[in-house]
């Protein structure tokens, strides 16, 4: 007799013994058979919906090998009341048997394909009421005020369950925001905050994806708007996919979303948060995250003078307001892409090529060079004291499967240390006004090819050119330039006007 046992718990707030509770039922209910002690498969804090488990997957490999399949009851193998059925079909088509030692389940018996779909339905039910209870208990909890799950990085839970700020990582919080808020990207952001060792939210090192704000989905530290002391639950609700068994993110209608002022919670003022929501929007229009990235230098920026409606490309060569195309409620505002794109770049150009312009963009340069320089040593420091501790595991004679490829990562650190090391602030400087100049010069092909360059070309220029006719002429005005200009250092822009 071939016998095999499989036992699975659910969550991290169940223990690795309930694994040894179930596998000793097995092993009690084998010994009684007069049965040889089963063989165990298992799955530590994984939901009995998911059919992906590790363990399970090589129990149905393996099941061919074994006579009894030994479970603690069936929602130990699924609580998908089609997984259960189609799990024990298959190993009774083997030829295996499929025992349940506490709820009596046994594929042997004639009339258990009725059991095991009734316990199947029954587990699957069991978990859409702990999911609808799980659901109201956070939804009082929210609107209480209190934390409903999800602590956000920079808040702790105090002992009466409310959030309070944890200050030590609120200052990394207000370093994201300003950072991102002078010209950073995400990925330069979490860059400088893993150099500095400062651990992520989960621990370890920092991903732009944690940094990176969605604003349509709230989420990122960026558009998180409980930094600005709003708390919104019940965004989003997770929904199995009946493939993988894996959970997938719905989103609600916010018509269900349950806002709460929290001004206490607040990690940032007013105006940090409305100035990086609306930076955020800039960038999404700029690299076109709802759909394929924008294929013209001012898709999304013009605006009709008309009605303040968005200009779009009506044609193979003119931009044309969208609501006299699509709604019929403006005259319609015309012009040519090549003639504005041309008029609104040669403005920009010739404001960059001024001495002013470049003078900024060189003490720029060299302040960075010289923060990065400064860095380096540390660097370089960090990397030999990782080398250094691999040669003294290798003399040790500790030697695991991956010793080798740590050699390699840490003597590869090593020389990208030292290569940044060598580099100085003066070795850059000759050529400094011939890039930035050629940079210039190929505004516009720069603007075309890169969702990044688009990006601080509206930073530049804002994000609503307004179109208007003038006695027959269409001029484009730069409303507000100069609030836009303050996050491109120097350029010294002024309000303009260009013909088209």
């Amino acid at each position: 007799m071939r016998v095999a046992a499989y036992a699975r718990y659910s969550s991290d707030s169940q223990r690795d013994a309930s694994l040894e509770d179930q596998l000793r039922n097995c092993r009690s209910y084998a010994e009684r058979q007069g049965w040889p002690a089963p063989i165990p498969y298992t799955d530590a804090a994984m939901s009995g919906a998911r059919n992906d488990r590790p363990g399970y997957l090589r129990l149905l490999a393996d099941a061919g090998r074994f006579d009894v399949i030994l479970i603690d009851d069936l929602t130990r193998l699924s609580r998908d009341s089609v997984e259960a059925t189609k799990a024990t079909r298959r190993m009774t088509f083997a030829g295996v048997r499929v025992i349940g030692v506490s709820d009596g389940l046994d594929t042997g018996r004639k009339g258990h394909k009725a059991e095991v779909g009734l316990r199947g339905l029954m587990g699957e039910l069991y978990l859409d009421d702990l999911r609808d209870k799980t659901h109201r208990g956070l939804m009082g909890r929210a609107l209480d005020g209190a934390s409903a799950g999800g602590l956000p990085y920079g808040y702790q839970v105090t002992s009466t369950g409310q959030r309070a700020i944890r200050e030590d990582q609120a200052e990394v919080v207000r370093r994201i925001f300003a950072e991102y808020l002078s010209g950073m990207s995400p990925r330069e952001i979490v860059t400088g905050l893993n150099r500095d060792g400062l651990p992520s939210p989960r621990g370890r090192t920092w991903a732009a994806s944690a940094v990176a704000g969605d604003v349509r989905r709230g989420i990122g530290i960026l558009a998180n708007p409980i930094y600005a002391g709003r708390q919104v639950w019940n965004r989003s609700r997770w929904e199995k996919n009946p493939d993988t068994g894996r959970r997938v993110r719905r989103e609600r209608p916010r018509s269900e979303w349950v806002v709460r002022e929290h001004p206490e919670l607040a990690i940032v003022d007013a105006g940090t948060w409305a100035a990086t929501e609306r930076r955020l929007r800039l960038q999404s229009r700029a690299s076109g995250t709802a759909g394929r990235p924008p294929r013209h230098v001012l898709s999304g920026i013009l605006r009709c003078g008309e009605c303040g409606g968005p200009l779009v490309m009506v044609d193979r060569y003119k931009y044309g307001c969208t609501n006299a195309k699509q709604r019929g409620t403006c005259r319609g505002i015309r012009v040519g892409r090549k003639e504005a794109d041309n008029a609104v770049l040669a403005g920009v150009r010739e404001q960059l090529l001024a001495e002013d312009a470049f003078r900024a963009y060189q003490k720029a340069v060299v302040a960075h060079l010289r923060t990065d320089n400064g860095q380096a040593g540390k660097r370089l420091a960090e990397a030999q004291r990782w080398h250094g501790n691999v040669m003294q595991a290798i003399r040790a004679g500790i030697i695991t499967p991956s010793t080798k490829t740590d050699l390699e990562a840490a003597e590869a650190a090593v020389r990208d240390a030292e290569a940044a090391a060598r580099v100085r602030p003066a070795t850059m400087l000759p050529r400094m006004r011939e890039r930035w100049e050629r940079i210039v010069r190929d505004l516009d092909g720069y603007a075309r090819n890169s969702a990044q360059a688009r990006a601080s070309l509206i930073d530049l220029i804002g994000d609503s050119i307004t179109v208007r006719n003038e006695n027959g002429d269409l001029v484009a005005e730069i409303a507000d330039s100069q609030s836009q200009i303050a996050l491109v250092a120097g350029a010294g822009f002024e309000p303009a006007t260009f013909g088209l």
